[in-house]
Formats: structure tokens, C-alpha cells, sequence
């Protein structure tokens, strides 16, 4: 490098990791840290006063740093954008009057919000040259926004068709808590296990939306690593070998 790299810079940081000015966290890392927190304290606060309010704030976030991270990708936006308000305002809505009408449209367009989300990333991922950071997380992003989009599917299913899983998926909320934002990690976790195909059994679906969903998801999630995960790693071998001959 032409310029000496400050010890105590962010260049310094990210260049003793070998990763590039080009390879630091971006958009992409921004989104996968929303995500994260979004699956880490649904669990975490179930059953606690403020459940609710913390998961609102966490999948506004979400749904927030989904925007910003294809705002100059212009169909997105504005597709984007017209479920982002019905989404919001809907969970903002469920935090002073529970109503399950509005639990199903919320739940809907969080769905098509997220799903046109994972089009956009697993798109740019198809047209990707190269393999950073950011493009690392955005794969990791479609993975698990996924899971959470499927989620809001067998949530629908579930409002619509009670008893459509062996096991009641929603808890008893006491005082104006709205069923679906506080028993939403429940539906995570069953669409993690459709995801991932790991097949715990402690809970399955019984109608026939439930399995068509089950069934769509399970197959997605097998397809995604064999193709856009190989492909990832075939661009990162080509990468490493045209680096070498240089």
C-alpha cells in the first residue's frame, strides 16, 4: 500500500483481518445486525412487560434497514415502500388495540415486504463479480429473512385456520398484548426448523396450508445452499486463483 494505515484507524482494523477497503461491513452487515437482534430478543423478552414494544422496535428495525439497503435500487423502493407503511402501521396499530383483522393484514404485508426483500438480495447475489463482507452478510440476510418471512405466512395460516399446527402456536397474552407480535418467535422457531429441514417433530403442521407451506419452504431451503451458496464459493475459488496468477 502507497499510505501508512494509522494503528488505531478503521483501515488498520479491517486491513489486519486481510479484508480491503472494499471488503468493510456495509448496507448489507447493517441489515444482517438488525436481523440478528430481531432473532436474538424474541426469545429473550417473551412473557416480559415490555415484549411487545421490543419486538415492534426490532422488526421496525428490520424493516427499516431492508429500505435503506436497496435505496438506489428504484422498483424495489417504491414496491418496498408501499408494504412498508400497511406493515408499520399495523404493528403500531396492534400496541394500543389488539384486533385480530389487523393482525392479519400486518402480518401479510411484513410477509410481502420481507419476500420482495429476499428477491432483491438473492437477484444481486445471481449478478455478484466478486465475494466481500457485504456480500457475504447480504446471503446470510436472504437465509434468514426467509425464515422470518414464512413465519408471518404460518401466522396468517394459523389466524385464519386455528389449529392448523399440532401445537398452538400462539401464547396467552394477558392485557392488551397482541397475540402475534408476542408468540412470533414461536412461529420463527417452527420456520426454522422447516428451513433448515431439521425435523425436531415437536411440532407439524396439520391443515393443508400449514404442510404447502411447510413443503415450500423445506425445498427452498436445500435449493438456496446447493445453488447460491455453490455459487458464492465457486466466485471465491475463481477470486483466490486469478489473485494467485497476478
Amino acid at each position: 500500500m502507497s499510505e501508512t494505515i494509522s494503528g488505531h484507524s478503521p483501515s488498520a482494523f479491517w486491513h489486519r483481518l486481510g479484508l480491503a477497503h472494499h471488503n468493510w461491513p456495509g448496507r448489507f452487515t447493517a441489515l444482517l445486525g438488525t436481523i440478528l437482534l430481531l432473532l436474538i430478543t424474541q426469545p429473550m423478552f417473551s412473557g416480559h412487560a415490555f415484549a411487545q414494544n421490543i419486538a415492534t422496535a426490532a422488526m421496525s428495525l428490520v424493516l427499516l434497514a431492508a429500505l435503506y439497503a436497496f435505496r438506489a435500487t428504484r422498483i424495489y423502493f417504491i414496491i418496498a415502500l408501499a408494504l412498508l407503511f400497511p406493515s408499520l402501521g399495523g404493528r403500531l396499530a396492534l400496541l394500543f388495540t389488539p384486533s385480530p383483522t389487523v393482525e392479519v393484514i400486518s402480518a401479510i404485508f411484513s410477509c410481502l415486504f420481507l419476500a420482495v426483500t429476499v428477491i432483491a438480495l438473492v437477484s444481486r447475489l445471481f449478478i455478484v463479480k466478486s465475494v466481500t463482507l457485504d456480500t457475504i452478510s447480504a446471503a446470510i440476510c436472504a437465509y434468514l429473512l426467509t425464515a422470518v418471512a414464512f413465519a408471518y405466512a404460518f401466522a396468517v395460516v394459523e389466524l385464519q385456520n386455528p389449529g392448523a399446527f399440532s401445537t398452538a402456536l400462539f401464547q396467552n397474552t394477558p392485557g392488551r398484548a397482541a397475540p402475534l407480535i408476542a408468540s412470533l418467535h414461536s412461529f420463527i422457531y417452527f420456520s426454522f426448523v422447516c428451513l433448515t429441514t431439521t425435523g425436531f417433530g415437536d411440532i407439524f403442521p396439520v391443515s393443508e396450508g400449514a404442510r404447502s407451506l411447510s413443503v415450500m419452504e423445506s425445498v427452498f431451503g436445500q435449493l438456496y445452499v446447493a445453488i447460491l451458496i455453490a455459487r458464492l464459493v465457486s466466485l471465491e475459488v475463481a477470486q483466490s486463483m486469478m489473485k494467485e496468477r497476478e
